[in-house]
């Protein structure tokens, strides 16, 4: 079976990421010899958002190969149409200069030509809620688990948690000496509202892009130019509690972030949709939509955070309800809709 994976990130290692080692745990894969110039002829074609502008499904206009569509994105795949309008919250922040943000190429590929944006699929494996048979439900955090023992999938993510360690490791353990932290490189107004409103409890440290204190820079925490992934997880594990809020609601659209926190051993701060109770155990995390307001959920956090008892509650309780990863999530169930759907 040949693979061509079209349009993911910079340092994308297309043999070695999830979808490659699922399908070679069954079948004789291996990467088209001409992917990405326009010869191609693979059996399955991967495409994801082009959120950096590469544009390399122009030259797969004509293919008869299977179009499966991946995306980490809080964004629906399109089964009907070769092109759409891509969802307003996602933003073109380069192209193939995306290193250089003032080169010329990057202005010219930066352009709002979205033709290709996304483009038509056969099947899609994304966060979305849907009851259409082309479709699987494959939220992100389930790509940062090691399910086949890689220990990484290159840059993106650049570390990945064994199934046996995710509430059972060195971050996990380590002492909690700091009162909470906060990644953001997107400042919208609820994360900037729950990071100030609590920074007047205690202090909040801020991290990324958004923060120009004591750890900054995409270099440190993007991962197209380093191993952020491990870093992120190496600071939170000194702390308490850690705002991990979605960028956007979304039924279904529930990124690393969370599982991030809590693999890090914090009690996370969480605001999106309320699916995400069909993902994650509710009791170990603090959900802004139990709320009526900020205000009221930075309440209850000084409460926890002032009763040890209560704390460690929050911190003790699994990730996931029984302490079990559902089985929809796992390669068995994934790699059956491959064998009995994409492939059939």
């Amino acid at each position: 079976m040949k693979l061509a994976f079209i349009d993911f990130w910079p340092n994308f290692e297309e043999d070695n990421n999830y979808w490659y080692h699922l399908l070679d745990s069954a079948y004789d894969v291996e990467i088209d010899p001409n992917n990405r110039n326009g010869k191609a002829t693979p059996d399955l074609m991967f495409l994801h958002t082009d959120s950096y502008r590469f544009l390399d499904r122009k030259n797969y206009v004509d293919t008869t190969a299977t179009r499966v569509f991946w995306t980490m994105e809080g964004v629906p795949p399109n089964f009907d149409a070769d092109t759409y309008a891509p969802y307003p919250s996602i933003r073109t922040i380069g192209g193939v200069g995306y290193n250089d943000p003032n080169s010329l190429i990057t202005k010219l590929s930066n352009d709002f030509d979205r033709s290709y944006y996304y483009g038509r699929c056969d099947f899609a494996l994304t966060h979305e809620i849907m009851s259409d048979s082309r479709h699987y439900r494959f939220p992100y955090w389930v790509y940062h688990i090691d399910w086949f023992n890689k220990g990484n999938y290159g840059g993106e993510p650049n570390y990945l948690v064994p199934e046996n360690e995710i509430s059972n490791n060195i971050y996990y353990n380590a002492p909690k000496t700091k009162f909470c932290a906060i990644f953001m490189s997107n400042p919208t107004c609820q994360r900037l509202e729950a990071y100030n409103k609590l920074s007047a409890y205690k202090q909040v440290d801020g991290y990324g892009n958004s923060f120009m204190r004591e750890i900054v820079g995409r270099n440190e925490f993007h991962g197209v130019n380093g191993p952020w992934e491990k870093r992120k997880l190496e600071v939170l594990k000194d702390y308490r509690f850690s705002i991990c809020f979605e960028h956007q609601v979304r039924d279904g659209y529930h990124s690393e972030k969370l599982f991030h926190a809590k693999v890090a051993g914090t009690i996370p701060i969480y605001w999106g949709a309320s699916t995400v109770s069909q993902d994650f155990n509710p009791d170990c995390f603090i959900n802004l939509n139990d709320f009526d307001s900020v205000d009221a959920m930075v309440e209850r956090i000084k409460e926890i955070d002032q009763n040890e008892t209560l704390y460690q509650q929050y911190a003790q309780a699994p990730l996931f309800v029984d302490n079990k990863i559902p089985d929809k999530f796992k390669p068995a169930a994934v790699l059956d809709f491959f064998t009995n759907t994409v492939l059939s």
